[in-house]
């Protein structure tokens, strides 16, 4: 991933200035961050086996979408969901329910606001709440004052640095269908991976789900809406370059790894993982 994360840099063009300098260590240090934490969720909650199949597949989905890796505001954006994720799913053991809701609306909060259509994962907290503790009418009010507690320390923090309003004008993106921009050389190739394995890995899923046990499946369907909800935020992203795709990467690699961990021919086998990792060097080198 380190190698990757500096080819896709090298093809944008390296800045010898300390500023660029700090901020492609920040940048890289939330490309890792969250694959670390990816794969402490998966295993926690007995989404996937013990290994690292999940960790593979969220670095090839990643590597192949290279205008995400130079991007500090999605690297943060995602770092943010994902930490909102934990919270959610965390649900479920019962135990300082309203901290954990409080904590994951935050985090989209904070998300939204390097990244402002990641707000629309703030699903995942209501869904969090409706599979596990529904019946507390406070905690669907919770959500709602997270949101706002970010938007006033935002007030704060400009007022305090720029003497002016955190203006929703400004903060607010605008919403485009138009996909245009994914039909380019440089961008059809990652775009049509993506779609591909989008279809592949969720049909299995699907097709996995109804053997689960009662007990995972809440989880499971976090899970899922969680892709839903990426693909819909990439599908109004006012600019289309790939990277607002980076979103699917997760949930993405989560449900991919139920077809790797599948009994079928190690040799087949031994080709998928081969193919995951070359490709996405064919991406940014060719």
């Amino acid at each position: 991933m380190s190698i990757l994360f500096g080819i896709a840099h090298y093809r944008k063009g390296f800045e010898v200035e300390s500023s660029h300098i700090l901020l492609t260590a920040a940048s890289i240090f939330l490309y890792i961050l969250p694959m670390l934490a990816l794969n402490f969720v998966a295993q926690k909650n007995n989404l996937t086996n013990k290994g690292t199949f999940t960790i593979l597949l969220y670095a090839f989905l990643t590597a192949i979408l290279p205008n995400s890796l130079t991007s500090f505001p999605i690297l943060l954006a995602n770092v943010f969901v994902l930490l909102a994720l934990q919270n959610i799913l965390h649900l479920r053991n019962e135990k300082n329910v309203k901290a954990k809701i409080f904590n994951a609306s935050i985090f989209i909060g904070l998300a939204s606001l390097a990244y402002f259509w990641s707000i629309g994962f703030i699903i995942l907290v209501f869904l969090g709440i409706l599979f596990f503790d529904s019946k507390n009418y406070r905690n669907w009010i919770i959500p709602f004052i997270g949101i706002s507690m970010v938007y006033v320390f935002a007030n704060c923090f400009t007022l305090l640095f720029y003497d002016s309003f955190f203006a929703i004008a400004t903060y607010v993106d605008p919403i485009s269908f138009s996909f245009q921009a994914y039909f380019i050389k440089e961008h059809l190739f990652s775009v049509g991976i993506i779609v591909i394995c989008t279809v592949f890995f969720f049909s299995i899923y699907l097709i996995k789900f109804g053997r689960k046990t009662a007990n995972i499946k809440p989880i499971l369907r976090v899970v899922i809406i969680y892709l839903i909800v990426a693909i819909v935020v990439a599908a109004i992203a006012p600019k289309k370059d790939t990277s607002e795709l980076f979103f699917i990467a997760t949930p993405l690699s989560l449900i991919g790894t139920t077809y790797l961990e599948m009994n079928y021919h190690q040799f087949a086998k031994e080709i998928n993982i081969w193919v995951f990792i070359l490709i996405p060097f064919t991406v940014l080198l060719f």
